[in-house]
């Protein structure tokens, strides 16, 4: 764009609100109930884009967009610290379980096999439980096709 072409923004805050300026303010008055000067639906219209394109409003988005990634970040870390206590809670709750005779067996032992230690979580539990067979879907009786009959009672299209 050549410069005697481009404008200002001086010159273009200047320039009488467009028809589509006044229905817009209009339509936001019906749509809110608060009438919006027509001046600043005006420039608000014009100046948008010029806005988004600004070094300001680029730098803010940055800004907010590093704040947000370390709200995340701080989120995960506080998530993983307590689901970390978590299971040192439930490790420490069966290491109890296991160390502790069974008050129905006297003097038996459970076996190290059976027995997952707190440090490693029970291998059953991994495995995925087989599937029991899929029935077959009952046979649906098949409706015999209709006939069509002649039907003279229409008349016939021209």
């Amino acid at each position: 764009m050549s410069e005697s072409t481009k404008k200002t923004y001086e010159d273009r805050a200047k320039s009488e609100p467009t028809d589509l300026h006044k229905a817009f303010a209009q339509w936001l008055f019906i749509q809110t109930g608060v009438r919006p000067d027509l001046k600043t639906v005006q420039l608000a219209c014009a100046f948008r884009m010029d806005f988004q394109r600004s070094e300001e409003n680029q730098s803010d988005l940055q800004a907010r967009k590093a704040a947000a990634l370390a709200k995340k970040q701080k989120a995960a870390a506080d998530k993983r610290a307590r689901l970390e206590a978590q299971l040192a809670k439930l490790q420490a709750e069966l290491a109890k379980e296991t160390a502790e005779p069974a008050p129905a067996a006297k003097k038996a032992t459970p076996s190290k096999a059976a027995t997952p230690t707190p440090a490693e979580p029970a291998k059953a539990a991994e495995a995925p439980a087989p599937k029991a067979p899929r029935k077959a879907a009952p046979a649906v009786p098949r409706r015999a096709p209709s006939v069509k009959r002649p039907t003279s009672a229409r008349p016939a299209a021209k």
